[in-house]
């Protein structure tokens, strides 16, 4: 394997090659891409996912520290690259569409997710990890913001409740712009997600549908939009009365716990 500066002076000669579409610009930052698969802390036990491995940043350290699992890219022509880079590597590095993807079997979940499906993948992990104990994602600062809101934001929706309640989000360290090839306009954020051992995946998804129902007409109280979304204002009101849920809250008024409520009170 080649050494750290020969490889990542290598990454930035490929930033001509990047592709707008798909949202590419290449990690050339080797300390910071090295700080990343150290969140993970990676043991021997662990099957490893690596979502958009590009043109390697992350694969190497992954590589270093023999992690088994996974790396998957839509990229062809960066997974040729990968495969002779890594020629009796521990990762299997295959052409994947992280939006289609098993996430079932994975213990550690790690990525450069591109900007325009950052919550779509988010989401797609988060309801088919049921193995994962850690996700650590490098996401645009703006994504990143949007995803740690808390309760009464106005970026705070049914996905920052489908996080909390699977698990506990951290913000780990900023990665600059100029850490990119070619730079992005924005900086980036690293962000690490403990899971909650033994959650029920059925119940999570349930909730999530729910909550996003609920957040269809934000403005509205949840009266209102559960009378909406029951079809039924008898039915409603009994959901409501045996959450406990305040009625006149909008759906950014409520708490992770309060919709795990009233998807129990609706069953």
């Amino acid at each position: 394997m080649k050494t750290k500066d020969a490889y990542f002076s290598e990454i930035e000669s490929y930033k001509l090659l990047a592709k707008k579409e798909v949202g590419q610009n290449f990690l050339i930052d080797s300390s910071s891409a090295e700080r990343i698969v150290g969140c993970l802390d990676i043991q021997e036990k662990d099957k490893v996912l690596e979502i958009g491995c590009g043109a390697g940043s992350l694969t190497f350290f992954l590589e270093e520290q023999k992690a088994h699992g996974d790396a998957i890219d839509i990229d062809e022509g960066l997974l040729l690259k990968l495969k002779n880079d890594f020629p009796d590597g521990n990762l299997n590095i295959t052409h994947g569409n992280a939006m289609k993807w098993d996430y079932s079997s994975y213990t550690k979940i790690v990525g450069n997710l591109p900007y325009y499906i950052t919550s779509g993948i988010v989401e797609k992990v988060l309801l088919g990890s049921e193995k994962a104990e850690r996700l650590v994602i490098m996401v645009q600062k703006e994504a990143g913001e949007r995803l740690l809101a808390g309760v009464g934001s106005k970026d705070y929706g049914p996905l920052n409740v489908l996080l909390s309640l699977s698990g506990k989000l951290k913000r780990e360290f900023k990665v600059a712009r100029s850490g990119f090839a070619p730079a992005p306009h924005v900086d980036s954020v690293v962000l690490c997600l403990d899971f909650y051992p033994n959650r029920d995946l059925e119940e999570l998804k349930e909730t999530y549908e729910l909550c996003s129902k609920l957040f269809l007409q934000r403005r509205k109280t949840i009266a209102n939009n559960l009378k909406t979304v029951m079809k039924e204002q008898e039915k409603a009101g009994k959901i409501l009365l045996g959450s406990g849920v305040d009625d006149t809250k909008r759906p950014e008024q409520l708490t992770p716990e309060e919709y795990v409520s009233l998807r129990k009170a609706s069953l």
